[in-house]
């Protein structure tokens, strides 16, 4: 890294992390690397991954290490920035004249996933997107009907794939990216023969969700070469100290340092991953830095499973079986291989489980003294499920005693969230030339669609073992979570603080007081945005750190939040209704409209997304202002918001949602919340638009008697407008 860089980034990560300052050692004008102190995962534990989120920053969440926890990392727009244009660039080159020109996307929920489309776009591709967490059918008939020449994705994905179709080679697939997992050279060569393409013709890419990309195998090299932007170095365990063992000859610890990455501390940031070879190469008369393999991670969450190289395995398993599914699990210090293949003969699994022993002698040790089970080679029969039967599975994962059976839910109170009613709205628009249906959001046991978001988030922490009876869950929230929250841990044993501002309603704390949850009430907005979120938010880290192993779902970065209503309530309405050509949605956190969207464009439905938001809130970019309504709006704009996946954004008055609100009360019996009025003000807005025979929904989110101080109250309309009942007064339009 030249002299010059090296002091920028120094400068910058001091102005962005103050604390990286007093890790220096010594003030100095000027730094050599090895000056610097290695990032290491007890520096980022300690002052990045549980520090307050800043809301107005993009959020992803790692899926978890052996030990279930989940690091929150962030961008902002200038990191996404550099994220896109460092992989349009790349795959640019990599694609050049293969007349690539539509793309589908077979990914996670993380950053990768989220950016894809957006590159493709920006190469002239036509392109789209599935979801991993679909059926593995629903992976096949997306590549039959889309007919992709390229396909993005992650090894383990296309593992299922190609066990499952008939004929990949029918797709037409003429490159594959992979991104995700190691993909060793045997399995990238079974994979190109399964396909009828050539070995270069499967492009490995190596990345993070701390630091982007990072590296691509080059064909010609034999290597992976790092991308543009990266400044890398190879170290040894002794230099980080602490019980790791010494790595095998030619491999190293991967150290890196991002030119263009700004809201992480990208300098000296060890990522933990071995590699083999690391050295310079030229290419194209260029030096560049490069590797020959990655072959595992080290850490002491892993125990012995630093020794364990999934790299290697996968070699040994590829040269007896080349249509294979592999898994590997290491529970309790024993390692098991679990092995799914079409051709597989039983006579293979003991020369499997001795070429293992043999090309990793560190295992063979380990076993001898002690230190590991013995190695199981596991053949699954054809109607088994390997892992937990997802379509994305880690291909080399670590299992817990903690964490126990999942959440029972049948026959409880938890059993009848979701499935709410579709009705239509007959006099409300009884003289549009368009129908109207309402999802009737508020009638969840919990009195709104929040009731979905947090059953999924504390569901999904459940099963990782995060939480369980006992468990303590923080969350700030300006009511509906808050009292979705309370309602679940209540019926599973859990303590809930709730930390709230002077905007949640009298209503909404009495019940929540009721539902037993305890209240962290925060008086004054934060100082820098005068918004009470961010000083929601710090109250919640303060808990947190106040109270070791005490729980945040994060509704306003877990993406469990929009994938609840991907999952259930679009597919609720589009199964209910012949067809549905426009959805009106009211935003906050935005989780509500980011699922219902997905679904909408995953599943390639010509429904026009309308997004709802109330004058005063910020996320279309509209100017700050004074808004009377919680739940609706937002003072920042939300990690989940994505103006791509919206056909249009309208405000609505606080004036008009109290119009709305009354009018669905008195003309349809529906006595619903803020956001719910605001949804039917956005629908009369765009009446005269609305083409004649068009099929219209809206989502009342909420309870009506949450407004009963407010929205429903004479006095108070009359207090904060100056005006009386807008119905009663005539006001209301016809």
């Amino acid at each position: 890294m030249p002299f010059g860089d090296l002091q920028k980034k120094v400068l910058e990560v001091i102005g962005e992390f103050p604390w990286y300052k007093g890790l220096l050692s010594g003030e100095r004008g000027e730094y050599s690397l090895q000056d610097l102190p290695l990032l290491t995962s007890e520096i980022m534990d300690t002052y990045y991954y549980s520090r307050t989120a800043d809301p107005s920053l993009a959020v992803y969440r790692t899926s978890g290490t052996s030990s279930g926890k989940r690091k929150s990392i962030v961008y902002s727009a200038e990191d996404d920035r550099h994220y896109v244009d460092i992989k349009t660039k790349l795959y640019a080159k990599l694609l050049a004249g293969s007349g690539c020109s539509k793309a589908l996307a077979d990914m996670g929920t993380g950053h990768a996933a989220n950016t894809a489309l957006a590159i493709f776009e920006r190469l002239g591709m036509k392109s789209c997107s599935i979801p991993f967490e679909l059926p593995v059918a629903q992976h096949i008939e997306a590549l039959q009907d889309f007919q992709p020449d390229l396909l993005y994705t992650m090894p383990s994905i296309l593992d299922h794939i190609v066990h499952a179709a008939a004929d990949p080679q029918s797709f037409g697939i003429r490159k594959i990216i992979l991104v995700g997992e190691i993909a060793s050279p045997e399995w990238q060569r079974n994979m190109a023969a399964v396909f009828g393409l050539e070995p270069r013709d499967i492009i490995d890419t190596y990345g993070s969700i701390e630091i982007g990309t990072i590296a691509y195998y080059d064909h010609d090299a034999g290597r992976y070469i790092f991308a543009d932007g990266i400044a890398a170095e190879g170290i040894g365990t002794q230099e980080l100290g602490g019980e790791l063992e010494p790595l095998g000859q030619g491999e190293s610890i991967l150290v890196l340092t991002s030119h263009v990455r700004r809201k992480l501390p990208a300098l000296r940031f060890v990522t933990y991953d071995v590699v083999r070879d690391f050295r310079p190469v030229v290419i194209d008369g260029v030096e560049k830095q490069s590797f020959a393999a990655i072959v595992k991670r080290v850490g002491k969450e892993l125990k012995h499973g630093e020794k364990i190289s999934l790299y290697d395995i996968e070699q040994v398993v590829y040269r007896h079986l080349k249509d294979a599914i592999i898994r590997v699990r290491v529970k309790n210090n024993a390692l098991a291989v679990y092995i799914k293949s079409k051709s597989a003969d039983p006579s293979v699994i003991a020369a499997v489980r001795e070429e293992i022993r043999e090309c990793i002698p560190e295992i063979g040790l380990m076993i001898r003294n002690g230190l590991l089970g013995d190695i199981e080679v596991i053949l699954a029969a054809e109607g088994d499920q390997l892992d937990s039967g997802k379509v994305k599975n880690k291909k080399l994962y670590y299992e817990q005693n903690a964490g126990g059976p999942g959440i029972d839910t049948a026959g409880g109170i938890l059993s009848k969230i979701g499935n709410t009613p579709l009705i239509k709205l007959n006099t409300l628009f009884r003289n549009s030339k368009f129908e109207v249906y309402a999802k009737l959001e508020l009638l969840n046991p919990g009195g709104s669609a929040k009731d979905r978001p947090a059953l999924r988030m504390i569901t999904e922490a459940w099963k990782e073992g995060s939480i369980g009876p006992g468990s303590v869950i923080i969350e700030s929230s300006s009511g509906n979570m808050a009292i979705s929250l309370a309602m679940i841990c209540s019926c599973l044993g859990m303590r809930f603080i709730c930390v709230v501002d002077p905007r949640t309603t009298r209503t909404n704390l009495q019940i929540l007081k009721a539902l037993n949850a305890e209240i962290a009430y925060v008086d004054e907005p934060d100082p820098e945005t005068g918004e009470f979120l961010p000083a929601r938010l710090n109250r919640v880290q303060q808990l947190l750190r106040e109270m070791p192993g005490s729980y945040w779902p994060n509704q306003y970065g877990n993406p469990h939040n929009y994938l609840s209503h991907y999952h259930t309530t679009m597919k609720e309405m589009v199964t209910a209704l012949e067809r549905l050509d426009y959805l009106f949605c009211s935003v906050s956190t935005c989780g509500t409209i980011r699922g219902l969207a997905e679904y909408a464009r995953d599943h390639g439905l010509k429904t026009k997304i309308i997004a709802v938001d109330a004058e005063g809130s910020i996320i279309f970019g509209g100017k700050k202002g004074k808004r009377r309504f919680p739940g609706l709006g937002a003072g920042i704009v939300p990690p989940f918001y994505r103006q791509d996946l919206i056909h249009r954004n309208l405000y609505v008055s606080d004036w008009e949602i109290v119009e709305g609100c009354r009018a669905l009360a008195q003309q349809e019996s529906i006595l619903a919340g803020a956001s719910s009025g605001g949804n039917i003000a956005a629908v009369r807005q765009m009446e005269q638009e609305i083409e004649a025979g068009a099929v219209c929904a809206v989502i009342l989110h909420d309870r009506g008697e949450r407004y009963l101080d407010t929205v429903f109250s004479e006095s108070w309309v009359q207090r904060e407008f100056g005006r009386r009942d807008p119905i009663k007064d005539g006001e209301r339009r016809k």
